[in-house]
């Protein structure tokens, strides 16, 4: 305890108006150096455009704060937006390009929206806000052509609302400010060892953490070059890579699992160092798979809304990645603990050395509260419990065993369904699987497993899972039930929405239940 103490007295809280500073460094020493570029259009902004891009786009908003929904796929104007709310002194709100007129409407009214950036004039409609400013993309385009001012502007600093993904609850408001984005910006420059000729590639969304801070932020302190896609493209991504000479690329575990149904270019390893996974955990068969066959280093990390994105990452080469574990933190402080359910709402305990417990973090980039105050119970003593169930190896690693509130209760035994979904995945059958709780009347819950399969589906596949499982798995740990499924439900992360399978599983007790009623009565 001692040590995580020390810890934290030794981070010092990042200066706000960091990340301006250094585009301001950058368009002075490097003018003409390239900064953002579309990879769909080759479009380029070098740091000496973006800076003026990012003075007109602030000019246009103006100084009073200002609370500013987006809806535009991932881009340079998306990337001008975040750098120049964050420096001017506003909130944003990013939404999806397939956000439903329900959701828009939702976030304009909880946050008093009060300028929209859309594709077109008419898309403002469903954030049911008649006074609102709207800003179309033609409007920025021109503002962008048009910039030429590179006279540093004093940076107000702004912010980011995101909402979590809402696959164990409610989504709440995590709101972020700019200082906080460029403590872990800058951590996630460090632990991936970027430098000014390296060339990010990310496919990830723009209304989520991960594609500003990892791939925008991160490269814009490096003084490096970060190439953006609208989304992901099986077809494309490897000619994206070999077309910009890719050094390093952030993705997430799904496109992992797709690329490997791809050939291996034969450009590759070219000048890709390495590509890191986020968003969820990355099963280590298919880092191991990856890595066989491309030639790459796959380094997973782990991080949060909560803390700006990345708090646990994997050394880069020739520093040791362990596959199955999200690596070592970065940036912040970090205790397994006794889960919280487990706690009785006192002090937080420490588990003894190795075991799982709950994952906590504290540092300058964790939020301390999420907007409203809701979910308040999940800080508790100047520490984030994350919800998340880990351990620590005598390396320092980290390894995710699952989610505190996705953990499989039966009979007083808790399984993470991860350790399920690792034993089984490797079974000839699978290709995806996940494994979530049944409500059962005498155990609580039992084990069911939902599996994407990549061999025909009958009963003989489904008996030889059974006796496969019986092998690998303590008898408690075995699925009672394999249920085929096309596709596992996910969020634009790749996270699993268990809570879908969950509420699947739900009504299939309640009707089982009803049909025994009605054959009663």
């Amino acid at each position: 305890m001692l040590n995580i103490r020390e810890d934290i007295k030794s981070m010092k809280l990042a200066t706000h108006g960091s990340l301006y500073k250094r585009l301001v460094e950058w368009a002075s020493g490097r003018p003409d150096a390239h900064y953002l570029v579309e990879a769909e259009t080759g479009r380029t902004l070098s740091y000496a455009q973006t800076l003026a891009a990012v003075n007109e786009m602030r000019k246009l908003l103006g100084t009073s704060p200002r609370s500013i929904a987006i809806v535009l796929p991932g881009g340079i104007i998306s990337a001008v937006t975040w750098l120049s709310v964050l420096s001017g002194g506003h909130r944003l709100h990013p939404l999806s390009p397939n956000a439903t007129n329900e959701e828009k409407a939702r976030i304009a009214r909880k946050n008093d929206v009060d300028l929209l950036i859309v594709e077109h004039a008419e898309d403002a409609q469903g954030f049911a806000t008649p006074d609102a400013t709207v800003v179309t993309r033609l409007d920025c385009e021109t503002l962008i052509e048009q910039a030429s001012s590179h006279a540093p502007i004093e940076p107000i600093e702004g912010s980011v609302c995101l909402t979590t993904s809402g696959t164990t609850g409610e989504p709440k408001g995590v709101i972020l400010h700019e200082r906080q984005i460029a403590w872990t910006a800058d951590h996630i420059r460090s632990s991936h060892q970027l430098t000014m000729q390296d060339r990010g590639l990310t496919v990830l969304p723009f209304y989520h953490v991960n594609a500003p801070v990892v791939s925008l932020c991160a490269s814009l302190l490096a003084g490096s070059m970060v190439i953006i896609a609208q989304r992901f493209s099986r077809r494309r991504f490897w000619s994206w890579v070999e077309q910009y000479q890719i050094t390093w690329a952030s993705i997430v575990p799904t496109i992992v699992a797709i690329l490997l149904e791809t050939e291996k270019p034969a450009f590759l390893p070219g000048s890709l160092r390495f590509v890191r996974t986020g968003s969820a955990s990355l099963p280590a068969a298919d880092l191991l798979a990856f890595e066989a066959k491309f030639g790459i280093p796959a380094i997973e990390t782990y991080g949060l809304s909560e803390a700006a994105s990345q708090i646990v990452a994997n050394p880069v080469p020739p520093g040791i990645h362990k596959p199955g574990s999200a690596g070592r933190p970065v940036g912040v402080a970090l205790r397994i603990c006794i889960p919280q359910s487990e706690g009785r709402g006192k002090s937080l305990r420490d588990v003894a050395p190795g075991e799982t417990g709950e994952i906590c973090v504290t540092g300058p980039c964790v939020i301390d509260g999420y907007q409203n105050n809701s979910g308040a119970a999940a800080f508790q003593d100047g520490w984030f419990r994350t919800g998340d169930l880990g351990y620590m190896d005598e390396d320092g690693y980290l390894f995710i065993k699952g989610r505190l509130r996705e953990v499989i209760n039966r009979g007083g035994e808790n399984i993470a369904p991860r350790e399920v979904e690792e034993a089984l995945i490797h079974h000839p059958a699978i290709h995806e699987i996940a494994a979530v709780g049944r409500p059962d009347p005498i155990y609580g819950e039992v084990v069911v497993a939902y599996v994407v399969t990549q061999t025909p589906w009958n009963e003989e596949v489904v008996q030889d899972l059974h006796q496969y499982a019986k092998q690998c798995l303590s008898p408690h740990k075995v699925p009672v039930d394999f249920i085929a499924i096309d596709a596992l439900p996910r969020t634009p992360t790749g996270k699993i929405e268990r809570r879908l399978l969950r509420a699947r599983e739900q009504a299939y007790v309640t009707a089982k239940i009803g049909n025994r009623t009605e054959v009663v009565e």
